[in-house]
Parts: C-alpha cells; sequence; structure tokens
C-alpha cells in the first residue's frame, strides 16, 4: 500500500490493490475525525450505496471485488485537533519541507533565524579552565566546544562554528543568584570574536551594587541566534 499526505491541506491518499471477492477494506491509521471519499478503479463510489462504513476503521464493499481491483481513499482531517490521530508512519519521506512551514526565501534562512545556532548550560563556579562537557563543567549544550574562566564572574563561551558576522546576532544570559536575595545583572562586555574554535562570546556577572564587583554562579544559560558562517 502506498501512501501520500498533504500536510498543507491535512489530508491524505491511501490506495490498496484487492483480491477476489472481497468486501472489507481496512483504513491504515483510521479516519476519526476525517471525513472520506473513496474510488474504485478512479471512479468515485457512494456510501451506503455501493459500501458501508466500519466504524472508522474501514469500508465494507457492496459487491466483492475482482481480483487486481484498485481502491483509493482520500481522507481529510475536519478535526480542531491537527494530527493527533495521524499515525507517523503514514507521512512520506520528505514530505514537510519549509515552504509549507515558513514564508522564508529558503531553508537554510528558514533554520538560522528562527532557532539558537548555540546555547549552553554550565557551572559557573566549576572552577577549573576550561569547561567542557567531559570534565562536567558543561551540562548540556550545542555548537559549544568549552568554557574560559577569565575570573570571577567573568566567562568565554567558545563556539564550535564561526559566526557570519561579530556583529549581527542576539545573545540571551540568564544565571542563579549566588545567595539568596542577591541579584546579578548581565552586562554585555565584548562582541563575538575570533578564537582559535572557531568563535568566542565573553560577559560579566555582576553585583547589583557595583560593576567592577563580579560574581560566580551555580548555573549559567547562553543562547546566541545569529547566522553561521
Amino acid at each position: 500500500m502506498s501512501i501520500a499526505r498533504d500536510i498543507s491541506r491535512q489530508s491524505s491518499k491511501q490506495n490498496a490493490t484487492l483480491t477476489a471477492d472481497q468486501t472489507a477494506v481496512t483504513v491504515t491509521g483510521g479516519f476519526s475525525g476525517s471525513s472520506i471519499q473513496v474510488y474504485l478503479n478512479g471512479v468515485k463510489i457512494i456510501q451506503g450505496q455501493d459500501y458501508s462504513l466500519n466504524g472508522t476503521s474501514g469500508i465494507t464493499l457492496t459487491q466483492g471485488a475482482s481480483a487486481g481491483d484498485i481502491i483509493e481513499f482520500v481522507i481529510r482531517n475536519t478535526s480542531n485537533s491537527g494530527f493527533s490521530a495521524a499515525n507517523t508512519g503514514q507521512i512520506v519521506d520528505q514530505a514537510v519541507t519549509f515552504d509549507k512551514l515558513s514564508n522564508s526565501g529558503t531553508e537554510a534562512d528558514n533554520v538560522q533565524k528562527r532557532v539558537a545556532s548555540a546555547w549552553i548550560n554550565f557551572d559557573g563556579t566549576f572552577g577549573s579552565t576550561p569547561y567542557t562537557k567531559s570534565n562536567g563543567g558543561i551540562r548540556s549544550a550545542y555548537n559549544v566546544a568549552s568554557v574560559t574562566d577569565n575570573g570571577s564572574g567573568d566567562y568565554t563561551v567558545n563556539f564550535e562554528r564561526t559566526f557570519g558576522s561579530s556583529n549581527d546576532y542576539a545573545a540571551v544570559v540568564t544565571h542563579s543568584a549566588e545567595t539568596a536575595g542577591n541579584t546579578i545583572p548581565v552586562f554585555h562586555q565584548n562582541g563575538i570574536a575570533t578564537s582559535s574554535t572557531g568563535a568566542a562570546f565573553r560577559f560579566r556577572l555582576s553585583d547589583a551594587g557595583s560593576y567592577s564587583t563580579r560574581r560566580n554562579s551555580l548555573t549559567v544559560a547562553v543562547a546566541v541566534f545569529g547566522e553561521l558562517s
């Protein structure tokens, strides 16, 4: 049986080759919350006259099929629940493309401008520089090779891949306070600069009352958005 799904209209088609005198035909995945049209050898057949429904799992033909007859189901989702009842096995490879999900000019443009190009969660009190995944300083990360500890509350995130521009980016930094009630604002020191690993982003965590007082943080999270080179 071959299956194709049109994601943009929430519809699918299923084809099956029938055997001699076959009457019962199953719809893979069912059609709960959907409308169904049935074609026999390319000709639309009528519910109640040519076939009856078997609940939401298939149909029964009024007359037995001839060997080699082709039946086609056209299923259109009519519920507001999207594809909650759809079997992901019904979605053919490469059926979901960026142009159906976005108005971006290219797929690369769609991806790079809508997801973080790099992110990290690390222990700012780890102490042993550089922080890496292997030594436990980095808890989890994407496109990050290491973190350099430049001193108390002063960190450089070293990326695995370079960015297309050192200025056209956006960075978000969050952290936990060192002690209860102690607010530690984040301020940006440098842009994304070239480093031995590709690119680097340096920032500091400062005391609320004094920018010159740096403070470590147990949990530091950074996300950077921008086009990679």
